[in-house]
């Protein structure tokens, strides 16, 4: 027998054992697929067919079609925005048909769909329909490239006893009398237009939905809602996470919050809103419960005081104009602080094992970082003596100028021991000195364990990296007894960067 004969042999071994897997492992796979793709996996045999035909995870994204039809569209000269279009809606109905009559389970039910007219309409209706019947537990549907669309949620909709998760791209949420969502945890709702969003039915699914987490995006500005003081007569909000606010864009924070009726609240995200520092203050007197706090790129904060006997969780990023922050949290165990050098932090009641992490804004307009920075943040390091790790970003085009008499000169005593200094850099490491001139002054306040270096380079390896520390970064010769390669994945942020980890023993 041939050596090609043996390796298709084998091949069709391995399938064959793939296919004799249980059922729930091979909807399991199918489930990482988009539906159209999941489909031509399905001729691969009989087996694979039976099971393609009742996954319960359907994903139906207009996107994929019109990147899979652009080539033969450009080949045979059809229109891709109208033959597409009916395809793809041809095939979602037909699906959804065989699973309303064959009463498939649908746990999970996405639609991308083009702006939605009458008969659009009508169909999605249908198969929002079938899969309230087929108890769908999760639904996410939207408008391709986020279009403004007047497309209103069906009223069985919010009688699906069974649904977790309902995720809304500018889609009307309207308002119905009837509401049975028991199950419902998680609600995200993401609008350009306020209008879109029926406040009767909103303070409706937050007060009385006992399990639902609020996600949103849209600048609710002073809608009515369930938690405002005008409100007094509601009941205690069952709701126990409220992201609130959308990156590069301003929201408007509702003026009139009523804290008290949020006593369950367990999470709480601001992004971009237009929150004070005394609306902070009374929102931490009020909440309770309360053990996560986000404040994300809230320009208006100037200086906070966050006091809290419950939070174990705090996240300040992006604060940029923030002049004071004070910290008043017995039991916090997570702390990331992303400000400026500049700013003052001070610390009361804190824990000395809590996890705190600093990354130091860079967001400046100016080309260089000067040893005066580095000044500043070796004081706060040791001012604060709290700071496990510190995470760098360096943006390519800023500069390092350190100068080397005066940073050694100044910096006398023992560095700061760090556990791990984090640096991302992710264009300039192969070319440009300046981020090892960085790492000098680095080294010189502070002495970490671990060194992880995340870098987008294609060609950079761990060797090459550790050449060039022991070429180029100055504090190698003299205080750094060995370095080695610890570990090398995939950074966590972003997949196409990898990050390298070194072991950093020192004199």
């Amino acid at each position: 027998m041939m050596f090609g004969e043996n390796v298709a042999e084998m091949e069709t071994s391995i399938a064959d054992r793939i296919s004799e897997l249980p059922e729930f492992i091979l909807h399991n796979i199918l489930s990482t697929l988009d539906t159209k793709e999941a489909g031509r996996a399905s001729v691969l045999s009989k087996r694979w067919y039976q099971v393609w035909s009742c996954i319960p995870v359907l994903d139906f994204r207009l996107q994929y079609y019109k990147m899979v039809y652009w080539d033969v569209s450009t080949k045979y000269g059809f229109n891709v925005d109208d033959d597409v279009i009916q395809s793809f809606l041809g095939f979602i109905d037909k699906t959804m048909q065989r699973y309303d009559t064959q009463k498939y389970r649908i746990r999970k039910l996405h639609l991308e769909l083009p702006t939605p007219d009458k008969k659009i309409e009508s169909l999605v209706d249908r198969w929002i329909r079938i899969a309230v019947q087929n108890l769908v537990q999760e639904l996410s549907i939207n408008t391709l490239l986020h279009y403004t669309s007047d497309y209103r949620l069906p009223e069985i909709l919010f009688r699906a006893k069974s649904l977790n998760v309902l995720k809304c791209r500018d889609i009307v949420l309207p308002y119905y009398e009837t509401m049975e969502l028991v199950s419902l945890e998680y609600l995200t709702l993401i609008q350009k237009n306020v209008d879109m969003i029926h406040t009767d039915m909103l303070q409706r699914i937050i007060s009385f939905c006992p399990l639902v987490e609020f996600i949103t995006t849209t600048d609710l500005g002073n809608i009515s809602l369930p938690w405002e003081r005008k409100q007094s007569k509601f009941k205690t909000s069952p709701l126990r996470k409220f992201v609130y606010g959308q990156f590069n864009r301003f929201s408007t924070w509702p003026l009139e919050m009523n804290v008290v009726v949020l006593k369950n609240l367990r999470k709480l995200e601001i992004i971009c809103a237009t929150i004070t520092d005394d609306i902070v203050s009374e929102l931490l007197y009020g909440l309770v419960a309360l053990e996560s706090l986000v404040l994300d790129s809230c320009s208006l904060l100037e200086c906070i005081m966050i006091s809290s006997v419950s939070l174990k969780e705090l996240r300040i990023k992006k604060g940029l104009d923030l002049m004071k922050v004070t910290i008043d949290a017995p039991n916090l165990i997570k702390f990331w602080y992303n400000c400026e050098v500049n700013t003052s932090l001070s610390l009361i009641r804190v824990l000395d094992h809590c996890d705190a992490q600093f990354s130091p804004l860079l967001y400046t307009m100016e080309d260089f970082i000067t040893t005066d920075w580095f000044f500043k943040l070796k004081k706060i390091l040791e001012d604060s003596k709290f700071f496990q790790s510190l995470v760098i970003d360096l943006p390519s085009y800023l500069g390092i100028d350190v100068e080397e008499d005066r940073l050694r000169t100044a910096v006398t005593d023992r560095p700061y021991k760090l556990r791990e200094l984090k640096l991302h850099e992710p264009y300039t490491w192969d070319g440009i000195e300046s981020p090892l001139m960085g790492l000098d002054g680095l080294f010189w306040i502070c002495h970490p364990g671990v060194l992880s270096i995340t870098t987008s380079l294609k060609n950079s390896s761990a060797e090459s990296i550790l050449d060039i520390l022991k070429c180029k970064v100055q504090s190698w010769k003299h205080s750094l007894k060995s370095i080695e390669v610890e570990d090398i994945h995939g950074a966590s942020c972003h997949p196409w960067d990898t990050e390298f980890r070194f072991r950093l023993l020192w004199l």
